[in-house]
């Protein structure tokens, strides 16, 4: 979906379902569009029909500025929507409103949900609504908090129950349940977004939505066994961005997930790097047959906000960058999502430049990362050399070590490189020559990353047969 009614803005986010329950359409959707509240039915979830108007506009002082982000649940022939309100003070709500129609009229209760602590910025939103029958009890999931430089996303989730939607809600007193990871990774600065659902084994199932830096945002899944107790780690991404240039390759906000013919369908809405801010419902499938390298990879973005580290292609069990980072100075970088306890290990991968410049096969292979500002690399033409070694450390870039020149590194000839550290020695090897070694003890962190990166903007590079060993 994208803006199409007169009244809809060029935002069109956080869209909510229902399937296959009260009647009529099989396929519910409502969706935010900035101040209003759409509503959408479909058949098989991929053609929609938008009603002309919005179900849901501003009319009361707590949805004053602002109203969107609409969570339903259908209970005994009533639908039950809580929904984000913004005042004419800027103090941010969780609503609720019902019905007997999903299409409405909406009848507006007010507000259920507000700030009572410091840290949560007197910004309460992104609700997600759920009964559980055999507790006969309403709970909700919300974003509590604002990331001051990211122009107010999320920054915590936390919990509440009720006997009535309509309130009192009693808040969780462990809250936030969600705090974000602060390790650099996908959902360092900040968490949000939740919607909720419940497997039939009881195990609760989470959405959200994680901030790596102020931008750009990707969405993850969590599992809990009650929907209190969650774990929050970097093998928790799972919907990345688009490439660079693609519909997705800015952002990736709310997804909300419903299984339609045994087949996992989640819907979210996205946000990409054209002119103007534009925000489109997008959809993706769950496939467990897909030959993928990992779907918590770890993209990192160096450069501007574009994912440069999202611009790969995979087949055939290779990673392969599609050179269409964005040219000012932007990196293309996977970053693993598995955390290495050892401090001494190695990463060998097979690397095979396929640009035609001698100045796009700048390929290195990175060990000991801890963020976006901290990593030892080595690799071929860095430097200008045929073979080099590097430390990026707070930020700053230093060679430790160089031999050859860059003009001996061919295209389309694959190297076996296997980077190697113990201690303070750092080693590079192609195939079995050792063809670099320095001594340096700027990074010796207790846990850490591999990774590996095409330093070129436009470099296409094919990696392979990448392995770990600890030494």
């Amino acid at each position: 979906m994208r803006q199409s009614l007169p009244w809809e803005t060029s935002l069109l986010q956080d869209p909510c379902l229902v399937y296959n329950t009260g009647g009529g359409p099989l396929f519910k959707m409502w969706y935010g569009s900035l101040y209003y509240v759409g509503y959408a039915t479909s058949e098989d979830g991929v053609n929609w029909t938008k009603a002309a108007d919005p179900v849901l506009s501003r009319s009361i002082e707590a949805d004053h500025n602002n109203l969107n982000q609409p969570s339903v649940v259908y209970l005994d022939g009533t639908w039950h929507m809580t929904y984000f309100g913004i005042d004419s003070a800027g103090k941010g709500r969780v609503l609720y409103a019902s019905a007997r129609q999903p299409g409405g009229p909406w009848t507006k209760h007010g507000v259920i949900l507000e700030s009572t602590q410091p840290w949560e910025d007197d910004y309460i939103y992104n609700s997600s609504l759920y009964y559980e029958a055999s507790e006969r009890l309403w709970k909700i999931w919300y974003t509590a908090g604002k990331i001051a430089s990211a122009g107010g996303e999320p920054e915590f989730i936390c919990y509440a129950t009720a006997s009535n939607p309509a309130g009192p809600w009693t808040k969780y007193s462990g809250n936030p349940i969600l705090k974000p990871m602060n390790d650099g990774g996908w959902a360092s600065l900040g968490i949000g977004g939740p919607n909720v659902r419940r497997y039939l084994d009881g195990t609760y199932e989470m959405r959200v939505v994680g901030w790596q830096a102020d931008y750009p945002s990707r969405g993850g899944k969590l599992l809990s066994r009650d929907g209190v107790q969650w774990t929050l780690a970097r093998s928790n991404l799972e919907l990345d961005l688009g490439v660079v240039g693609g519909p997705e390759d800015a952002m990736i906000y709310r997804q909300y997930v419903v299984n339609h013919r045994g087949v996992d369908h989640v819907y979210f809405n996205a946000k990409n790097n054209r002119p103007g801010w534009n925000e489109t419902i997008e959809l993706a499938t769950w496939q467990t047959g897909l030959q993928i390298v990992n779907p918590a990879k770890w993209a990192m973005t160096q450069g501007s906000g574009a994912p440069n580290g999202a611009s790969f292609t995979v087949s055939a069990n290779r990673a392969t960058t599609l050179g269409n980072a964005p040219a000012n100075g932007s990196t293309q970088t996977l970053q693993g999502n598995i955390a290495l306890t050892a401090r001494d290990y190695d990463l060998a991968v097979d690397v095979t430049p396929q640009s035609t410049a001698v100045a796009d096969r700048d390929t290195v292979l990175m060990i000991r990362c801890t963020d976006r500002n901290n990593y030892y690399y080595a690799g071929i033409a860095s430097w200008g050399q045929e073979y080099a070694i590097g430390v990026l450390r707070d930020g700053a870039n230093t060679k430790l070590a160089g031999t050859g020149s860059a003009s001996n590194v061919a295209q389309n000839v694959t190297r076996s490189l296997r980077f190697a550290v113990s201690g303070t020695t750092l080693r590079l090897f192609d195939g079995d020559r050792e063809v670099l070694t320095v001594q340096d003890s700027s990074l010796n962190p207790n846990v850490s990353y591999v990774g590996v990166q095409a330093t070129s903007a436009t470099a296409r590079t094919s990696f392979g047969n990448l392995s770990v060993h600890a030494l």
